[in-house]
C-alpha cells in the first residue's frame, strides 16, 4: 500500500495522555510492590515481572491476588 493512500493528520492531545493511561497504573503497582515487599502467591520480583509485561491483566492481577492483607 502506497504512503500517500493514508492522510497525514496533526498530532493530538490524546496522543499524549492515551500512553499515560497505560504507564501510570504500571507505575504505581511497581512502586506499591517496591515499598510493600510482601505479596501473596509470587515473589515480589515475579510481581514485578507480571505488572511490566502484563499490561491491564497483570496490574489487575497483582491489585487482587498479589498485594498482602497486612498493611
Amino acid at each position: 500500500m502506497p504512503a500517500d493512500s493514508f492522510p497525514a493528520s496533526s498530532p493530538t492531545p490524546w496522543m499524549a495522555i492515551v500512553p499515560l493511561v497505560a504507564l501510570v497504573p504500571a507505575v504505581y503497582c511497581m512502586i506499591d510492590i517496591s515499598r510493600h515487599p510482601d505479596t501473596r502467591q509470587l515473589s515480589p520480583l515475579a510481581w514485578l515481572a507480571v505488572c511490566a509485561f502484563g499490561n491491564v491483566i497483570g496490574l489487575v492481577a497483582y491489585l487482587r491476588f498479589g498485594r498482602s492483607e497486612n498493611r
